[in-house]
């Protein structure tokens, strides 16, 4: 009995393997939710599973199952020999060994809460997140969230969550253990950016994450200001948080809500945004391009998909895109398609470097495999995985920035749209 109990667990990470080799469209591209496969035999598997191949030895199987009669019979702490943990263990190591982040397992209950990032909600602590050195580190909590009213700071670097340690630990990882039901708490150890260390008890909430803003993350207002302090209210100021379903038709009507024949530009804040859904982001792309390449994607077996904008675009104001180094996926995407366009100025640091694809696949046990199954380039054909978005303007906030309050990045905006209007007249 628990020698089957270790094959059938073994068997899954082999199926998870197989998966993984024979997917190849999305990005976020979509949710496959129809899966005729959901009753394969295990046991037919396990019989057409080759015994003997080049370099592989036999009945691997049986061995992992002698081992686990080994630690079940002697271990000196059998409670740890759970047989749920060693299941999702096993799965994760095949994802490990893959050396890929942006590809994983994801256990039901995790896929249930992390299901509804796309549809604008969810429950949790609100806060974005980032990956930075060995640790995840909050972005910024959103405002009059959990997060923020508990004392979650931006630049925090998360160090355990319930007692368990986060380092190493992804992104994905790390928002899987950190939401949860509404009225439930979490336990967060973080260090601040001052070096201090504080566990942080955070009530979950439902967040609901509208993915346009008009408020500035560090100003905490929809006001903007030159290097003077003086307000600026010609130019407006948009800030997409992420690429959600409701995300193209938010910015619509903003940009007619907002833009007047006085104004000389439009910002459009993609800092610290993680990226989303691979069609809001090329609909917004080709919202601002008129014609001409969006992106190329391009699979394992290396064929391309062109994705190209239409004629006609919602402004002809002159764009500036902020972007930071927590900027990924498909704000990198947009970034890069309206810059090889000529489309925008990029003001900013270089962006994170996800090129990458993403499906998520549900499985028939409830939980999702993340599966990278695709690059994509920018329009002149420049490779974004690992390298990122290089800004035309380069500009960084600092600590003395963030302690006094100043965007000095959106400043920096602002001085090049004085610039081209200067020139234009």
């Amino acid at each position: 009995m628990k020698k089957n109990i270790l094959n059938k667990i073994l068997i899954c990470s082999i199926i998870t393997l197989i998966t993984i080799l024979i997917f190849s469209i999305g990005f976020i591209s979509s949710i496959i939710l129809n899966d005729n496969n959901k009753s394969t035999d295990i046991a037919n598997i396990d019989n057409n599973i080759p015994t003997q191949q080049s370099g592989t030895i036999n009945n691997d199987f049986a061995l992992f199952g002698e081992i686990y009669d080994v630690l079940s019979d002697y271990y000196v702490e059998p409670e740890n020999l759970n047989e749920g943990i060693l299941f999702n263990n096993a799965l994760l190591s095949v994802f490990e060994s893959l050396d890929d982040t942006h590809s994983a397992y994801i256990d039901p209950e995790s896929f249930k809460l992390a299901s509804s990032d796309l549809q604008g909600s969810f429950q949790g602590i609100g806060a974005n997140i980032a990956k930075e050195g060995e640790f995840v580190i909050i972005v910024s909590p959103f405002s009059n969230s959990p997060a923020e009213k508990a004392g979650i700071k931006s630049r925090d670097k998360i160090l355990f969550v319930d007692g368990i340690d986060a380092r190493n630990w992804s992104t994905q990882k790390a928002a899987i253990r950190i939401r949860g039901p509404e009225g439930t708490k979490v336990i967060i150890k973080v260090e601040h950016a001052d070096q201090t260390i504080e566990d942080i008890t955070v009530i979950r909430g439902k967040i609901e994450v509208p993915s346009i803003s008009f408020i500035n993350n560090l100003t905490r207002s929809e006001q903007i200001f030159d290097k003077n302090g003086n307000e600026v209210d010609n130019i407006k100021y948009i800030r997409i948080k992420s690429f959600t379903d409701n995300t193209p038709i938010e910015l619509k009507e903003s940009i007619k809500k907002r833009v007047t024949n006085n104004d000389v530009g439009i910002i459009l804040d993609l800092r610290g945004n993680p990226g989303g859904l691979l069609n809001s982001t090329l609909d917004i792309a080709d919202m601002f391009l008129d014609g001409g390449i969006i992106t190329i994607q391009v699979d394992r077996n290396k064929n391309e998909e062109i994705s190209k904008a239409s004629k006609g675009t919602i402004t002809e104001l002159p764009i500036v895109i902020l972007q930071d180094k927590f900027s990924a996926s498909g704000s990198e995407l947009l970034a890069a398609a309206l810059q090889a366009n000529s489309a925008a100025t990029i003001i900013g640091e270089t962006s994170f470097g996800k090129g990458t694809v993403n499906t998520v696949k549900p499985l028939s046990n409830g939980g999702a495999l993340y599966v990278s199954t695709a690059r994509y380039l920018s329009p002149t054909r420049q490779s974004i995985e690992r390298i990122g978005v290089i800004p035309d303007i380069e500009s960084k906030l600092t600590m003395e920035d963030v302690n006094s309050g100043i965007d000095t990045v959106i400043i920096e905006a602002i001085n090049y749209f004085s610039t081209i209007n200067q020139i234009s007249q």
